[in-house]
């Protein structure tokens, strides 16, 4: 692509953001969508090494934000300053990636490396490749800053297909060929075939990990639940009347566990079955405002519980971004940011609770309006050293009720894993870097689970607030955590007391070293895992009864604030605070590109914004293939910018 042609591109794409921002507040005066009061957008630090703003999002386990640079084989990563702010981070280069895949499917590994495999397009390739080829995958390891070609899928072409991480950290994929399944292995580096899927393959499908250990596989005419468990696939109840899908868009599992699907300008609502067994119910959502579609749209279920997707209405324009509330089941629209143009095209939750996002000619932080409820945070009971310098926590809903971020097909962002931080007295904040998950599907209630951790190389000696983030929600009480030698929280919550009374305590030892209301005495009883009194540094403190977290029977639902739990006397039992701990957020947002790569098949004749609905308005799904591109080396930067703008339009803009 020539100058003249790139510029081009940018100025059509300017009118459209004037057009767009006219249009929507013109929509809006005349009432013809609700608004709600909205969160803030701030503008992200802009990358040098880019040209431009990121394209793609991905939380790696030390905090750090991995996206694609000035190409799809190009990577750069956003890494927040001292004191843990998004918004004045910095931006640095990483090695490139043998290919540059476009419509690809990638995940955050158990040990922090990432998968990218797939690709419905690919642009770059290394020797003795191809633009063909759609089975291969690569690995980076943050760690050695290093991309690894690992065993190509078995069952042949994996772009443009649903996948979703298990519970163990494996990969749940399906192909464009035919209906069988497979899961891949990273640490074995292994493939194996499994159960085949009702309603044919997995091609243009949007697939959620969900609350009761399924999968489940949204696109076509029908979807269906993946059990773990047993190896089977059930076909879930019918779509409701009224809702067609096309090239599916990203689909959004809620804090309540149900999952919100996008059909053209109409919505579907899923809710599971108490286990992966049941097939669970559809029922018909709001529609979506302008009668916009949302065929290949990026979505992201929000901190506060809100539901963001930004849509393309078939009629061209203007392009509306719109929140789902899944309380009063209602849509409305959300004022974009100065220069969303053409949309956001991705989505990622960061661990201040902050949106960041891709859109226009930069990268954006969004904040919601509201806060997340506190049975929906983490929550950490005590971290203990292992042999090797690393720490195991143990809390509760390390991974989090929801997926995050998510384009389906085309772009998987979901973080079921905790974020680790210390917060030291003053303004300094210390991003470990977890991994060893116990699980990796979000899981709601008092269940234990563990990660592992190791604090940052030259993390100064001390004790510090330690806080967890599991898809951008934050737990809410400190752990008093020591360098070299853990911590415990007594009453931090989420654990359910082991018996009785829950840490009431009339003795006289009150809590021991923090771990959480033990009584000695007898009248109080055990409360394990942070249900009792709580007491810090255990030097007798008298826990009150019925205070900090003992609920009834020792269950409270949360198990009760340690800010709850202040101690009548001793020196011990002091509650831990909130303390500071977050993280100045950002968000970021735009679109760079790679190139369109010419002749696209199953009639789909041009991938420009203008023919988007060549192929896709008159059948389900499109098989767009890219082949004109070179090969060996990487293409001129100007086609790659504008490729990566017209990767974000494909199939329909």
């Amino acid at each position: 692509m020539n100058n003249s042609a790139l510029q081009g591109s940018k100025t059509v794409r300017i009118r459209r953001v004037k057009f767009a921002s006219l249009a929507l507040a013109m929509m809006l005066a005349a009432g013809a969508a609700p608004a709600r009061a909205a969160g803030t957008w701030t503008k992200a630090p802009a990358s040098t090494s880019n040209g431009g703003p990121a394209f793609g999002l991905w939380l790696l386990t030390d905090g750090t934000v991995l996206s694609h640079g000035n190409a799809l084989n190009h990577w750069v990563k956003l890494t927040p300053d001292a004191n843990g702010s998004y918004a004045t981070g910095k931006w640095t280069t990483l090695a490139s990636s043998a290919y540059a895949r476009g419509g690809a499917q990638e995940h955050v590994l158990k040990d922090g490396r990432f998968f990218e495999a797939g690709g419905e397009y690919i642009y770059v390739f290394p020797a003795g490749g191809s633009t063909s080829d759609y089975n291969t995958v690569e690995i980076y390891d943050p760690v050695a800053n290093t991309w690894t070609l690992k065993t190509p899928s078995p069952l042949g072409d994996i772009g443009d297909t649903g996948s979703a991480t298990l519970s163990d950290g494996r990969i749940m994929d399906s192909t464009r060929g035919a209906s069988t399944t497979q899961i891949y292995d990273p640490a074995a580096d292994k493939w194996t075939t499994s159960a085949a899927k009702p309603g044919g393959s997995g091609n243009e499908n949007s697939w959620a990990s969900l609350q009761n250990g399924g999968v489940l596989a949204v696109g076509g005419s029908s979807a269906a639940i993946y059990n773990p468990a047993t190896n089977k696939w059930v076909a879930t109840g019918k779509y409701p009347a009224g809702v067609s899908f096309g090239d599916t868009a990203g689909i959004s599992l809620m804090f309540d566990g149900r999952v919100i699907s996008y059909g053209f300008g109409q919505t579907a609502i899923y809710t599971p079955g108490p286990t992966a067994a049941d097939p669970g119910t559809w029922a018909l959502g709001p529609a979506m405002l302008m009668g916009n579609e949302a065929e290949d749209e990026y979505s992201v279920t929000e901190t506060n519980g809100k539901v963001m997707i930004a849509t393309y209405p078939k009629g061209g324009s203007p392009n509306v971004i719109q929140e789902f509330d899944p309380v009063s089941n209602t849509m409305a629209a959300v004022p974009p940011s100065t220069d969303q143009a053409p949309y956001p095209i991705s989505y990622l939750n960061l661990p201040n609770g902050q949106l960041m996002v891709t859109c226009g000619g930069s990268d954006w932080f969004y904040t919601p309006d509201s806060q997340p409820q506190d049975a929906w945070r983490p929550t950490v009971s005590t971290v203990t050293v292992n042999t090797d310098g690393s720490y195991t926590l143990t809390g509760t809903q390390l991974s989090g009720l929801i997926n995050g971020g998510d384009e389906g097909d085309d772009m998987t962002m979901a973080e079921n894993y905790p974020i680790v931080w210390l917060k030291d007295s003053g303004t300094k904040v210390y991003f470990c870097k977890s991994f060893n998950f116990s699980t990796m599907m979000p899981l709601v209630g008092d269940a234990p689970q563990t990660t592992q951790f190791t604090t940052p190389a030259g993390l100064p000696a001390g004790t510090y607030d330690l806080y967890v983030s599991s898809v951008g929600v934050q737990s809410k009480v400190p752990l008093k955590f020591t360098v070299g030698m853990g911590g415990s929280n007594g009453g931090a919550g989420g654990a359910a007391g082991s018996a009785g009374t829950g840490g009431s305590s009339a003795g006289t030892a009150g809590a021991s070293a923090g771990t959480g209301g033990v009584s000695t005495s007898g009248a109080g009883g055990v409360s394990t895992a942070g249900t009792g009194g709580v007491s810090t540094s255990g030097a007798g403190g008298v826990s009150a009864a019925g205070t900090a977290g003992s609920g009834t029977a020792g269950t409270g639902t949360a198990g009760g604030d340690a800010s709850s739990g202040a101690t009548t006397g001793g020196a011990g039992g002091v509650a831990g605070t909130i303390g500071g701990g977050g993280i100045a957020g950002s968000s970021y947002g735009g679109s760079a590109g790679v190139p369109n790569g010419g002749a696209a098949t199953a009639g789909s004749t041009d991938e420009t914004p203008n023919n988007r609905r060549a192929a896709s308005e008159n059948q389900p799904g499109c098989a767009c293939r890219a082949t004109g591109v070179e090969s060996g080396s990487a293409p001129p930067i100007g086609a790659l910018l504008l490729g990566l703008v017209a990767l974000s339009w494909r199939k329909r803009r």
